[in-house]
């Protein structure tokens, strides 16, 4: 059977994924750790790291992010 290189290379990191979240509760288990959803590696939040790219990316298509100096307003000459 054959199977594109690329897709063979997603199912091969899925695999990847799934092993390490499996590990990663194996682990909360025999210590008693609280499992909490997003945190599975070593203790990094990785729902709260994508949110933030996704919102720095959001806000550099955008124009801007909402942070920045307003441009409204009559111009200065």
């Amino acid at each position: 059977m054959y199977m594109h290189p690329k897709t063979f290379m997603w199912l091969q990191e899925q695999d990847r994924e799934a092993y390490i979240h499996q590990r990663a509760l194996e682990r909360l288990a025999r210590e008693g750790g609280e499992h909490r959803p997003g945190e599975d590696r070593g203790g990094i939040n990785f729902a709260k790291k994508l949110r933030s790219a996704v919102s720095a990316l959001t806000g550099a298509f955008s124009g801007g992010s909402a942070d920045g100096p307003s441009l409204t307003g009559s111009p200065s000459a």
